[in-house]
């Protein structure tokens, strides 16, 4: 049970938001705001059928995040709630998950709405919403 499991990137995020205060704390929040995923050439052709106007889910990781709590505000500012079940970035594995709505895709370049990850931000995955 004490495996280690690493991740490699498949790109980072391009984002207008270098400080996690000034950060939407949800996707629900920034559908109006633009930013890029800069993939790995290498996954080309892991893109072929990704489609201008769908939604995806990016696997992220919270590249600045450091230590957890067990108990933590929701949203930043409300309720006390247990952790798994908030979008908290300070987590025992720190992974993120957003639905994106891409606007355009030029080559290993994907703009997409829905922004709420930090510039730089390294992307893990991306799944298409069944």
């Amino acid at each position: 049970m004490d495996e280690k499991i690493v991740f490699k990137p498949i790109g980072y995020i391009k984002s207008p938001f270098e400080d996690v205060k000034n950060m939407p704390k949800s996707t629900r929040e920034s559908m109006d705001v633009e930013a890029e995923m800069i993939i790995n050439e290498e996954y080309l052709e892991s893109m072929s059928s990704m489609e201008v106007g769908e939604e995806y889910m990016v696997l992220f990781h919270f590249h600045k995040s450091e230590g957890f709590k067990q108990r933590v505000p929701f949203m930043g500012n409300g309720p006390i709630k247990g952790l798994f079940s908030t979008h908290a970035p300070n987590r025992p594995n720190p992974i993120g998950v957003s639905t994106i709505r891409i606007t355009e895709i030029n080559g290993n370049v994907i703009k997409f709405n829905g922004v709420d990850m930090l510039n730089g931000t390294p992307v893990l995955d991306i799944k298409d919403i069944l």
